[in-house]
């Protein structure tokens, strides 16, 4: 096996201090504007453009995060393995306070065997933000020379300094919770027989520029009804939440249930569409798998399982025993008899289970009965 030999750190700087090929190198993001939903973590790859013919040595990067309420967020840098060794000292890819809303880092390819060979890909790495409230920001990349003016940030694969080469540049982010959209009934309010409910299949579109969860709002229910498949309320109006972003121009189709309880007065809601909360995450518990009683002409899918009062389960379902389990809301409170629980599909499930080849349940049983 090769190795890079040790070379002197006195011989290290005087080459690194030749000039590089008159090339102007730009280190900057993959596009000059981002847009996201609020609650969403942004996550974008910075660049050297072009990259080195010899590639890239060492590297050293400053992002800021500029907003009208000034220098807000919580920045990492995760650079590509190549560019990770922090240096002799341990002083590289080393972050600034996050509430200041910088965030700096260098490194280099290992210079000692076995060393690691030069970096050869234009990614320098990838650059997240969490935290940030609705507005717009500016991102602005900027040398990280923390030696002054004869420190060699930048150096390629043959030792040539490329810091007089480099133009640095910025990118603006949009974070936003307002989202664009329409929800369409696709057909009438019909009873099912099965369960005794009241359901209305809709489609929701997203009319937006950007992917976005949706929260419908459910609004003006009349007294003596409920929406049953609500995941839960905020101020007293229920809501539904899509398990999955909606790109610019998609749509999906879901099923919403309601229960009337003198079943005669009908359901008339106005519906809200704003952007959804992160998912919580999935609660803790006893598992038993789950057979389904039968498949209904619908392609429809049911479950029936016996129940404690006041316990507390979720059905979770799969399509690969050997994978991960979603959970899906609401909950179910037990209420000391069997309890039925339908399969069609969303905001349930996230496909109709006649669309899906194979599909697995369980039960998680969670709160104790009292």
């Amino acid at each position: 096996m090769n190795h890079r030999p040790i070379v002197p750190l006195a011989a290290l700087l005087s080459a690194c201090s030749a000039a590089a090929q008159s090339i102007t190198h730009r280190v900057e993001f993959a596009r000059a504007h981002y847009e996201i939903p609020a609650q969403q973590e942004f996550q974008a790859p910075v660049q050297i453009n072009p990259l080195p013919a010899a590639g890239l040595f060492s590297y050293g990067l400053i992002c800021t995060v500029e907003g009208s309420g000034g220098l807000v967020g919580i920045l990492t840098l995760s650079p590509r393995p190549t560019l990770a060794f922090d240096g002799i000292m341990g002083a590289g890819n080393r972050g600034v306070a996050a509430a200041t809303g910088r965030f700096a880092a260098k490194g280099s390819a290992d210079m000692f065997p076995p060393a690691k060979p030069n970096h050869g890909e234009a990614t320098l790495g990838t650059l997240a933000i969490a935290g940030l409230p609705d507005g717009t920001y500016t991102l602005r990349l900027a040398n990280y020379n923390t030696l002054g003016p004869t420190e060699s940030v930048y150096v390629d694969g043959q030792c040539r300094a490329l810091d007089g080469q480099l133009e640095f540049g910025t990118a603006t982010l949009t974070i936003s919770s307002t989202t664009e959209g329409t929800l369409t009934a696709v057909g009438p309010l019909t009873p099912d027989r099965q369960t005794g409910l009241l359901t209305q299949e809709y489609e929701i579109k997203n009319t937006g520029r950007i992917a976005a969860v949706f929260r419908i709002l459910i609004k003006k229910m009349p007294a003596g009804c409920e929406v049953w498949n609500a995941h839960g309320t905020v101020g007293g109006i229920p809501y539904i939440d899509l398990a999955q972003a909606l790109a610019p121009g998609g749509t999906q189709r879901l099923v919403i249930e309601y229960r009337s309880a003198d079943r005669a007065t009908l359901p008339q809601p106005e519906f809200e569409l704003v952007s959804a909360l992160p998912a919580a995450p999935d609660p803790g518990g006893l598992t038993a798998a789950l057979q389904p009683r039968a498949t209904l002409a619908s392609g429809n899918v049911l479950l029936e399982f016996n129940s404690t009062a006041g316990q507390s389960y979720h059905i979770q379902y799969t399509s690969d025993l050997a994978g991960t389990w979603t959970t899906v809301l609401p909950k179910i409170v037990g209420t000391g008899n069997r309890i039925q629980w339908l399969d069609n599909g969303p905001p349930k499930t996230a496909s109709h289970p006649a669309t899906t080849p194979t599909r697995f349940y369980r039960i998680l049983t969670t709160d104790s009965a009292p």
